[in-house]
């Protein structure tokens, strides 16, 4: 009766070394262990996406720099420059004009805040000295930023409009009031621009005769 037993037993554990070493046993530990590592995989780059989504830039101080060294810093954090407004009064007389005055960015340096987030920006104006709007209607918005900045202007907000002309300038505005070429204006006005949205399969046309009447749209001017 023993020696039976031991031979069922014996006969259990050769069935089991059997099934361990079959291949249906070898092959579905396989997808089992392929399952869980990639499951594993998964986790690890939803962390790190989950990661880099919620990752904090500080903003950098810009106070006291011009302008454009100010949007060049903010562009290398990742961040936005945007010119939100100018003062003739600042607390500093270190501060020239065309500068970042102390307390002119928001959010204020050392902020936490996501990649893309916009910079407002505030200026010490210039004296009150003349500038002449220069003939940007129909430029590119780098141009236009060009002829701005070289009039002694300063490029402002960018807004897009339904149009097929995409990237070039429809109008440009003073306090939200369009203004023409040749308008009399002040040093460190802000411009901001209206530019075409375009169509995704088009290239930006070419400036033609019948063009001129999609730039020079009727509105209220400055």
């Amino acid at each position: 009766m023993e020696q039976e037993s031991n031979n069922t037993f014996l006969g259990y554990l050769k069935a089991w070394g059997r099934f361990f070493i079959s291949r249906y046993f070898i092959k579905n530990i396989c997808i089992f262990l392929a399952v869980v590592l990639i499951f594993i995989l998964l986790i690890v780059q939803g962390l790190k996406w989950y990661t880099h989504h919620t990752e904090k830039i500080s903003v950098p101080s810009v106070e006291g720099m011009t302008i454009a060294e100010a949007q060049k810093v903010i562009k290398e954090r990742g961040l936005e420059a945007v010119v939100n407004d100018s003062t003739y009064e600042c607390t500093s007389k270190s501060i020239k004009p065309g500068h970042v005055i102390p307390g002119g960015q928001l959010p204020t340096p050392g902020y936490q805040v996501k990649k893309g987030r916009k910079i407002y920006l505030t200026y010490l104006a210039y004296t009150k000295q003349p500038a002449t709007m220069p003939n940007i209607i129909g430029e590119s918005k780098e141009t236009a930023k060009s002829l701005i900045e070289g009039a002694g202007l300063i490029p402002g907000k960018i807004t897009e409009k339904e149009n097929p002309h995409k990237g070039l300038v429809l109008e440009a505005k003073v306090n939200g009031v369009k203004v023409s070429a040749g308008k009399e204006l002040h040093k460190g006005d802000i411009i901001d621009l209206v530019v075409g949205k375009g169509e995704d399969d088009d290239t930006p046309p070419q400036n033609s005769d019948n063009d001129i009447d999609l730039f020079n749209q009727t509105d209220d001017e400055f």
